[in-house]
């Protein structure tokens, strides 16, 4: 058994896998504690200050103080890729290494779920549902666009982001993308966001939320968009001013919207995107595929695992190498 202690917490609608991970933990390490509400942790009781690695979702705010409370506190870990919650500036300074869940499969998922919710927007699958449900007659005139030929912008061009742009590759259109690392894809073309927003005719979203994220979409950048361009997000809710997105959809700016997620999460009943006749709204579980899942639990027990043995993650899991010197 591997010395050390391990804490987990979760909440509600991460608590089967966070058991299963429990449960594979277990067997290999000495301590293991699990907390099932955020509001179980108390940075007073033993559990927490014991505590080497701490595991726990994405969205859970990992603040300096909290952070700096648990005096042998090494690490922060999330089981899937976002680390929304967590503030890993402070965590660098503090000398705590932060992991996350980068699975392949999960990359490969929300990639093929990003072309899914294109071709759908697209080809309006919805629409040409409700005929046949509504019995209504056919149009007499296509309402379906072809990707073909189309220019897609990508803005991020990270693990998903390029991953979808492989997958788009055979389609035979045209492909842009603004990062702000350098692309060197010599498929792709980087552009500015003011040039990708105005240009495309379909715009997919895949920045992680931060800072300089937050509201990224907001009234001013949304009116550069072609209008009838169709949008794209499976990457994180915040990137988009909702408000400002409902006013551009509802006024015509775009041919349609395809959402998985949002800034607040559930999506509220009252939320005015719900009555927007050209959206396709999903729960944040478009990617959510059974593949991605069962690569989350041996991952997240191969970080937690190597951290306690003294080890740093392996470089695609490891979000602030630049800990590692101290």
């Amino acid at each position: 058994m591997i010395s050390g202690h391990v804490l987990l917490l979760s909440e509600p609608s991460t608590l089967q896998l966070f058991e299963e991970i429990e449960a594979a933990l277990k067997l290999r390490v000495a301590g293991v504690t699990h907390f099932r509400h955020a509001s179980d942790l108390d940075v007073k009781s033993e559990p927490w200050r014991s505590s080497d690695v701490f595991l726990t979702y994405g969205g859970f705010p990992c603040t300096r103080d909290l952070l700096a409370s648990s005096p042998r506190l090494r690490a922060i870990a999330c089981p899937w890729t976002g680390t929304e919650g967590f503030d890993e500036a402070a965590a660098t300074q503090l000398g705590i290494v932060v992991a996350n869940g980068h699975a392949e499969e999960n990359t490969f998922s929300v990639a093929e779920a990003t072309v899914l919710f294109m071709l759908a927007a697209l080809y309006d699958l919805h629409g040409a549902e409700k005929v046949l449900r509504e019995n209504r007659r056919r149009p007499q005139l296509p309402i379906a666009h072809m990707l073909y030929g189309k220019r897609i912008g990508l803005v991020g061009f990270g693990g998903i982001g390029s991953r979808v742009a492989h997958l788009l590759a055979p389609w035979g259109g045209e492909i842009v993308a603004y990062d702000r690392a350098a692309i060197t894809d010599p498929h792709v073309q980087a552009v500015d966001l003011a040039t990708l927003l105005s240009t495309s005719d379909v715009i997919s979203l895949h920045v992680g939320l931060s800072h300089e994220t937050y509201h990224l979409l907001n009234h001013e950048n949304l009116k550069l968009v072609k209008r009838g361009a169709i949008l794209v997000n499976t990457a994180r809710g915040g990137v988009i001013d909702e408000t400002a997105l409902y006013e551009a959809a509802r006024d015509g700016r775009f041919a349609r919207i395809a959402l998985d997620v949002f800034d607040k999460e559930p999506l509220s009943p009252t939320s005015p995107l719900r009555d927007l006749p050209n959206a396709i709204l999903t729960p944040h579980m478009i990617a959510q595929t059974v593949e991605a899942r069962a690569a989350f639990i041996p991952l997240a027990v191969e970080n937690v695992t190597r951290l306690l043995e003294g080890e740093l993650p392996e470089a695609e899991y490891f979000r602030n190498p630049e800990v590692a010197a101290r």
